[in-house]
């Protein structure tokens, strides 16, 4: 399997990812329980690795990849590093970044530490929501209980039978770890976006104002709203989004 290794402080850490497709290289962020395996499962694959390189990572805490169980392990900086330590290890200058749900933070966070290696930042059903005290006892508790306390918070029975595997299959005190308050701090990094930046999100997404008003600070960017879908069920549909994110990495491409 694919790893790209790097040594953070004491720690030897593995970044587990898969490249599908050629074409314009984007690197892919999934979100908060889910792993890089899912991209396949939603149909994103299929529909984009025809045109584009597709570079599927798993973050650290998630999938196959190193799963510290210190909070301090995942600072924003280092996280920024694991995804270009991929790059590197493919020889890839520059690439279009996408982050679905919470994953939409990494494109922050590498837009402050490494805008250089980015012509664009996609954010996609970008959620920018603390987890609350119900989630964190949730995660101590186990896997079922997160994934029960998730389909309380979503309204709905996650049905993919693959994806909740995924969510079982995680170690919920690294996922406790990866969610600790420093995460949140990338709030602040919406200044350091300087290339074009997509953000689409539904008309029922439970923080779409949030999101509106996210948009308006990000300079170069174009917002899509999805009418009459959620969160979890654009983020779920690659085949829906999948025109969109061609046509603007096309665009944007050099």
């Amino acid at each position: 399997m694919p790893y790209a290794s790097r040594k953070d402080g004491t720690l030897d850490i593995k970044i587990y990812y898969e490249v599908v497709g050629k074409g314009r290289p984007i690197v892919f962020h999934h979100g908060n329980g889910n792993s890089s395996k899912d991209w396949h499962t939603l149909g994103y694959v299929a529909e984009l690795a025809t045109e584009c390189q597709l570079i599927l990572i798993d973050s650290r805490g998630y999938g196959k990849s190193s799963k510290p169980h210190d909070p301090a392990a995942y600072n924003l900086f280092s996280r920024a590093a694991d995804t270009i330590a991929v790059l590197d290890e493919l020889n890839v200058e520059k690439a279009h970044c996408l982050g679905g749900s919470i994953g939409a933070a990494m494109c922050m966070i590498l837009a402050k530490y490494y805008p250089e290696r980015f012509l664009t930042y996609i954010f996609a059903t970008p959620y920018f929501v603390q987890f609350d005290e119900n989630i964190k006892q949730a995660l101590l508790r186990g896997p079922s209980a997160y994934l029960a306390k998730l389909e309380e918070l979503m309204g709905e029975k996650f049905e993919n039978e693959s994806i909740r595997e995924t969510f079982l299959a995680n170690d919920t005190q690294a996922v406790w770890a990866a969610n600790s308050s420093e995460w949140f701090e990338y709030l602040d990094y919406i200044k350091y976006i300087n290339t074009p930046s997509l953000i689409y999100v539904g008309s029922k997404e439970p923080s779409l104002a949030e999101v509106v008003s996210f948009a308006k600070k990000v300079p170069q960017s174009e917002i899509q709203i999805f009418p009459n879908i959620d969160h979890a069920r654009l983020y779920w549909d690659g085949k829906l989004v999948a025109p969109l994110i061609k046509n603007f990495v096309k665009k944007h491409s050099q």
